[in-house]
């Protein structure tokens, strides 16, 4: 068995530094918008989320918190009983001097007094003011309250006391009345719950695009080749192209064929023939490589071998879409079954599985008796090539426990999943149980 200590020669501070920086410190906007993309499809949940409770939160408040505001006004005409009576001129200027006097009567507190005691109250219950139109002699007064029949009743208490006033400053004047508001019908702010729960689902959805923005720009993963080989430093076989899972395109099954291509070279020049399939963290695609490394080198040629060896969580048959069956590797680990009973042969082909059929929590008194050596050493004898598919490697210690019962290893790494701590750990525990790498392939299928 060819062993050899790999070394991770990747500087770290690169590693944590350089996922989405260019070599001048400036950040890549592309890859940065390619993960704000990927992540917001990943978490459109989230953004309905957001956007439902800022709707509903600021609908609520609008509810909550309206206040109604009524305005009643009196519209006038203003002359002067002086002999300049008639002038238009005159009495417009009359006008413009009550509109620059008046705003400081209805403030003083003299008229406030006066108001209050005529609508029987303590405080004014509401505001007023006055202004004139440009060029006329009109003048506008208006009284706002939060009732409508109290802004009515504070117009005519204004226009009540403001002559005694007013008369003292701009001498006796003439009003006449041209137009009257009454009891106001409806308020002037009528509430717009329609508008509101528009801008709480655009709050929501700014929320959640600052959320996908940090989270993209603080998330140390893996982008593309460059990036897998700068932090691995493992021999790059190839990437599988986006697919759905059960329908492979023809872009897929040509960069499969690619791959083992390469790997055959690997499997040769190492003389390897036990290779175990692992990634840093569960969800990467570690089980569907494993499985279309299994098929694409039968098809050329090999007797292979799949050994389910991930005892936490078996997947091999679910994605094969074969029956497992009651039987399989853990029956083979604990010397209920020999392999040869619980193979399963993949139809139309001369793929051999040995399907994972219990999921356990805790693994150590399997892997850690020995067991597991043997059989994939008896395997060996039956099989070209045997791959073993195990548990993540940046988490679980089970491949690294695997490491020594093989000849190499194929390291999975799902684009934009892996987190790089997790990752160059995992690689650097296998390093160090005696894996030599036969090569790296980058995932980007879609996490489902």
């Amino acid at each position: 068995m060819a062993i050899s200590m790999h070394i991770i020669t990747a500087d770290m501070e690169d590693i944590m530094n350089g996922e989405m920086r260019l070599e001048d410190g400036r950040i890549d906007l592309t890859s940065l918008a390619e993960t704000m993309w990927k992540q917001g499809r990943r978490f459109w949940w989230l953004l309905l989320l957001l956007a439902g409770i800022g709707a509903t939160a600021c609908s609520f408040l609008v509810k909550k918190t309206y206040q109604p505001v009524y305005t009643a006004f009196a519209a006038y005409a203003v002359s002067s009983d002086s002999v300049y009576a008639g002038n238009k001129n005159y009495e417009q200027k009359v006008a413009e001097q009550i509109g620059v006097v008046f705003p400081y009567i209805l403030t003083s507190d003299v008229l406030r007094e006066k108001v209050c005691e005529k609508m029987g109250t303590k405080t004014m219950p509401g505001s007023i003011d006055a202004s004139v139109v440009q060029d006329t002699n009109l003048i506008t007064i208006r009284a706002r309250a939060a009732s409508a029949g109290r802004a009515y009743e504070l117009l005519q208490a204004v226009l009540a006391c403001y002559p005694e006033i007013l008369h003292p400053v701009t001498g006796v004047l003439k009003m006449e009345l041209l137009d009257e508001s009454g009891v106001p019908h409806q308020p002037d702010n009528i509430p717009d719950g329609r508008r509101a729960a528009l801008e709480g689902a655009g709050g929501g959805s700014l929320l959640f695009i600052l959320i996908v923005l940090f989270g993209a720009m603080a998330k140390k993963t893996v982008r593309n080749r460059e990036d897998l080989q700068r932090l691995t430093q493992i021999h790059y076989l190839g990437s599988l192209p986006k697919t759905r899972a059960k329908k492979r395109s023809a872009a897929f099954l040509d960069a499969r064929y690619a791959i083992c291509a390469r790997l055959e070279k690997e499997l040769k020049k190492k003389n390897m023939h036990t290779l175990l399939v692992t990634s840093a963290v569960a969800g990467e695609g570690k089980t569907t490589v494993a499985c279309n490394l299994a098929l694409g080198l039968e098809k050329k040629g090999y007797s292979v071998l799949l050994l389910d060896a991930d005892l936490r969580k078996p997947a091999v048959c679910r994605t094969m879409q074969l029956d497992s069956g009651t039987e399989g590797a853990y029956e083979v680990l604990t010397g209920q079954r020999t392999a040869e009973e619980v193979k399963i042969r993949c139809r139309d082909t001369q793929l051999c599985v040995i399907a994972g059929t219990k999921s356990l929590s805790s693994t150590q008194q399997i892997l850690g008796t020995g067991k597991i050596a043997e059989i994939i050493k008896q395997l060996e004898k039956e099989a070209d090539l045997v791959i073993v598919d195990t548990p993540p490697a940046g988490i679980l210690s089970d491949a690294a426990m695997l490491a020594s019962c093989v000849d190499g290893g194929v390291f999975v790494v799902r684009q934009d999943f892996a987190d790089v701590r997790i990752l160059t750990e995992g690689i650097r525990e296998l390093s160090e149980a005696g894996m030599e790498f036969a090569g790296c392939i980058l995932n980007q299928t879609e996490h489902k």
